[in-house]
């Protein structure tokens, strides 16, 4: 009589069992997912550390190289290096771990650059031989340095849009092997340079400075013309055509960047040599062209080689010639404003001060010293002791001197 269906009663009974029978999805998911991870983990260390033996291998092989490649002119260690850099970053870009494989690399290729080409380059440049047109060692150095230098910030570039593409959340940990990559790259650089600068120490012409241009009279008024034509002829085979040789040759062996650097060094380094020496000197009209001459051959023939601008580093140099042409006193106060006024719209930056330019002005014999003094004290407010009464025009009692209020 009030009996249960036995079909009615193992329904729900079923159902309930079926229902916790279930495995849950949640716990098996995360297990999968640490698996996984770990695995990926355990993979990118692998990379990691088979790219860092075949980097080691390679930059070893690679410094061991001396050779030479005759199209960039550098050591072949430099090309075969940083390819294999290059190479060993961009198999783990594509291999998809960014976190586990990029960021541990990035390290490893700082390291490597730090403890192979930059040492090797450092040793050859060390064995290269004095600094000679004809030293092509010393050249290949230079040329090296600079070249892994360009490499180094090429590399750079690279890295940093790697982690732009597969990894834009991982760039800010990257930064700290990004600055590793150019701190080395600026290594590079100055040992380029400094190369290039003994180079340039090499062809500056100290003999003709020391024997020739030291002792030169540049008072030609009652010289006559012999004496004109000696000085143009001495600073002609003493400085420009063995400057003119030695870049010419240079220009095939070196590098742009040298070559543009030698080329700014020996500006620099004849400049200041050239306004030392012209301070102890006394001009003439003449003698005041013909060194405006030598100054303006000397900016052609260093211009000549290179694409790199002199007029900077002939700046004080060639505004020393200009004062120095003037026609009168007056006309050089004006020049003189108006190169003042000038300077920062032109880009000069290597420029003489008022009272440097007050010193060139008394090297004039057929300027008065005390018009030179008193417009001087008009136009850029200078006293009397701010320009050297050294060297004098002729012999007076010591200390003779008009006041200041005066020449006001």
């Amino acid at each position: 009589g009030g009996g249960q269906s036995p079909g009615r009663g193992a329904a729900p009974a079923a159902a309930c069992g079926g229902a916790s029978a279930e495995p849950p999805a949640a716990p098996l998911l995360c297990e999968g997912r640490r698996r996984l991870d770990a695995l990926a983990r355990s993979v990118a260390a692998a990379l990691v550390e088979g790219e860092g033996a075949y980097l080691a291998r390679a930059i070893e092989l690679a410094c061991e190289s001396t050779e030479l490649e005759s199209d960039s002119l550098t050591f072949a260690l430099v090309d075969g290096s940083f390819f294999a850099l290059l190479r060993a970053f961009q198999r783990a870009c594509r291999a998809g771990m960014p976190g586990h494989a990029m960021l541990p690399l990035l390290d490893r290729l700082a390291d490597a650059i730090r403890d192979g080409p930059l040492p090797t380059l450092s040793r050859l440049a060390r064995h290269a031989g004095p600094p000679a047109v004809n030293n092509g060692r010393f050249q290949a150095a230079a040329n090296s340095a600079e070249c892994a230098a360009a490499y180094c910030l090429r590399l750079r570039t690279v890295v940093a849009d790697g982690f732009t593409s597969h990894a834009p959340e991982l760039s800010g940990r990257a930064a700290a092997g990004l600055a590793r990559l150019e701190a080395l790259a600026s290594a590079f650089d100055a040992a380029a340079k400094s190369a290039v600068a003994e180079l340039a120490a090499a062809l500056i012409p100290t003999t003709w400075l020391l024997l020739e241009y030291e002792t030169a009279e540049y008072r030609l008024a009652g010289a006559g013309e012999a004496a004109e034509a000696a000085l143009r002829a001495q600073f002609e085979q003493g400085v420009l055509r063995p400057l003119g040789r030695s870049l010419a040759e240079l220009r095939g062996r070196l590098r742009p960047p040298n070559l543009d650097w030698l080329v700014h060094a020996l500006g620099c380094g004849l400049a200041s040599r050239l306004e030392t020496g012209a301070l102890a000197k006394q001009f003439d009209e003449l003698g005041a062209m013909l060194f405006s001459e030598h100054v303006r051959r000397l900016a052609d023939t260093l211009a000549g080689v290179s694409s790199a601008t002199v007029r900077n580093d002939l700046g004080r140099l060639t505004q020393l010639a200009f004062i120095l042409n003037a026609g009168s006193v007056g006309e050089a106060a004006g020049l003189l404003l108006s190169q003042l006024a000038s300077g920062a719209s032109t880009g000069g930056s290597n420029r003489l001060t008022p009272q440097e330019a007050g010193r060139v002005l008394s090297l004039r014999v057929d300027f008065d010293r005390a018009e030179v003094r008193e417009l001087l004290g008009v136009y850029f407010d200078m006293g009397f002791d701010e320009v050297d009464d050294e060297p004098a025009r002729t012999p007076g009692p010591a200390g003779a001197r008009r006041p200041a209020a005066t020449a006001r």
